[in-house]
């Protein structure tokens, strides 16, 4: 009986707050797309896209999209400089080369990259470096000796070259940078970086 009682009171509640001549208008909600709108931004997708499809000068390009509420999306296209090579023959001074870590310091940096070779490997090739100057070292595995490609490789290794400095080797966009061979073995310790 209680049920009935609080059943019927919720719906006399009810009935008191609709007023008698209550309308109820559905008013429908419609989008229509600015067609502007989308031919912009599809030109603007399109147009990225070609960007990163087609180096130009050595750059890959690679598109910032930008959209604001009042226009349409625009594209900005910011040139990432393609990766460089190092490439060089390799020497030991025994009967044989044994594997090496051959590694390219950036200059004034903290960026560095390396190639593990083989034993008697007598050539190398550190890809992927970005444009700029390096210093390239070989480390036999241990880290405990190194050569390097110093003022003393291109004076000819002799006892009469005694510059152990390391040469700034520019790597370029896109390019290799050839003969850059790590073969001064005789430098005092503590010449080189450590092996990282």
């Amino acid at each position: 009986m209680k049920k009935i009682l609080i059943l019927t009171s919720i719906v006399l509640l009810l009935a008191a707050c609709i007023p008698s001549q209550a309308q109820v208008t559905f008013v429908p909600v419609t989008y229509t797309p600015d067609v502007n709108v989308i031919v912009a931004q599809t030109f603007a997708a399109l147009t990225a896209e070609a960007a990163l499809t087609q180096p130009a000068n050595g750059f890959t390009q690679i598109p910032t999209l930008t959209s604001t509420p009042e226009g349409p999306t625009t594209a900005t296209v910011t040139a990432t400089p393609v990766p460089g090579f190092i490439s060089g023959a390799l020497s030991y001074p025994s009967s044989f080369i044994p594997p090496l870590r051959v590694v390219a310091f950036q200059v004034n940096g903290f960026n560095y990259q390396w190639v593990d070779t083989m034993q008697n490997q007598s050539t190398y090739q550190i890809a992927g470096l970005a444009p700029g100057l390096y210093h390239v070292v070989a480390y036999i595995m241990d880290g405990t000796y190194a050569g390097g490609y110093t003022q003393m490789v291109p004076c000819g290794l002799q006892a009469s070259c005694t510059d152990h400095s390391l040469i700034d080797v520019e790597v370029k966009s896109g390019q290799d940078t050839p003969n850059i061979n790590p073969g001064d073995w005789y430098a005092p310790a503590g010449t080189f970086p450590p092996m990282p």
